[in-house]
């Protein structure tokens, strides 16, 4: 198993970005009807509790940030919030004059810890796969764990081989490793 996703005790709800995005609360997994409310959260979590404009998750969430998009926005926020009051953890989402982000307090969050804590036991190289917007906080990611790893053992960490020998689909295929 991943890891221990959270304790049925518990009253924060545990978020996975490390190879795939997926909410827990109480020990289960949250299930989203929806996939753009599912997205949506995924972008708030990815700004780490700042705030997000309408404009900005239209933007991401369509590549458009015309008035259907803004509307499409609209329509994930009022789904997400739908899924979450069903729980019972609506209040991990905040909105206030077209500005949107996720309650820090009130959420635990792999890569948060990964990048606050230095703990990066759980990652693996992949962050939030399924979002192409999400290669962004990769690469930062990468970054710290090099960084965590170099301070542990004095050298560089397992993600410098990662991307050393990760295949560049700009090349023809004979130069693509084996």
């Amino acid at each position: 198993m991943y890891r221990k996703i959270s304790s049925k005790e518990s009253n924060k709800v545990y978020i996975k970005t490390f190879d795939g995005f997926d909410l827990y609360y109480k020990g289960k997994a949250i299930y989203f009807s929806n996939s753009k409310a599912k997205e949506l959260l995924a972008i708030l979590v990815d700004h780490g509790g700042k705030e997000v404009s309408l404009a900005q998750l239209a933007h991401f969430l369509l590549d458009k940030e015309d008035a259907a998009a803004k509307q499409s926005v609209h329509m994930a926020w009022h789904r997400l919030k739908k899924t979450l009051e069903s729980c019972g953890i609506e209040g991990i989402v905040k909105k206030g004059r077209g500005m949107y982000s996720i309650n820090c307090d009130m959420v635990e969050c792999d890569s948060w810890d990964m990048m606050e804590k230095s703990q990066d036991r759980y990652f693996m190289g992949e962050y939030m796969p399924e979002y192409s917007w999400a290669e962004v906080t990769l690469s930062y990611l990468i970054q710290k764990f090099d960084e965590i790893e170099a301070q542990k053992t004095g050298g560089g960490g397992d993600m410098k081989r990662w991307k050393d020998t990760s295949i560049d689909q700009s090349k023809d295929d004979s130069e693509k490793p084996c």
